[in-house]
């Protein structure tokens, strides 16, 4: 796995409190305008730095050297990308909520994205209902 190259501070942005690379902002934004004139009330997580993925891959994976950084994401409750292989440390994915809870399938919101998000170009990582990205990943 060839590790990310972090974004430089100056291009992260806060769009409704979720930080993302500028380059999807204006995206988001429009998302969450849509979805909200929909009466779907979205939040959630976009950047992490690669110690914020190590502390994910732990409480996801297990506490071993081997679980954060080399075993496989689909072993880990819920799946979860090798520090230095998520689009979230790029800022190129958001884990969202609406209502404050993630998203799960059978949701409204869940059905909006499904529907809606490629019009913005977020595409949802099948395994997860709450993680959408620029690829999918």
């Amino acid at each position: 796995v060839k590790p990310v190259n972090p974004p430089a501070s100056g291009d992260l942005a806060t769009v409704d409190g979720i930080v993302v690379h500028k380059s999807i902002a204006q995206n988001l934004r429009n998302l969450l305008n849509a979805a909200s004139a929909a009466g779907i009330d979205l939040g959630g997580t976009g950047y992490r730095d690669s110690s914020g993925q190590i502390e994910l891959r732990r409480q996801n994976c297990g506490t071993s050297d081997y679980a954060i950084f080399q075993m496989d994401p689909f072993q880990c409750r819920p799946p979860t990308a090798r520090p230095g292989a998520s689009n979230h440390e790029r800022g190129l994915a958001i884990d969202f909520t609406s209502n404050g809870t993630v998203l799960t399938r059978g949701s409204k919101a869940f059905a909006w994205m499904s529907a809606n998000a490629g019009k913005y170009g977020f595409f949802n990582l099948p395994s997860e209902p709450w993680h959408w990205s620029v690829n999918g990943n």
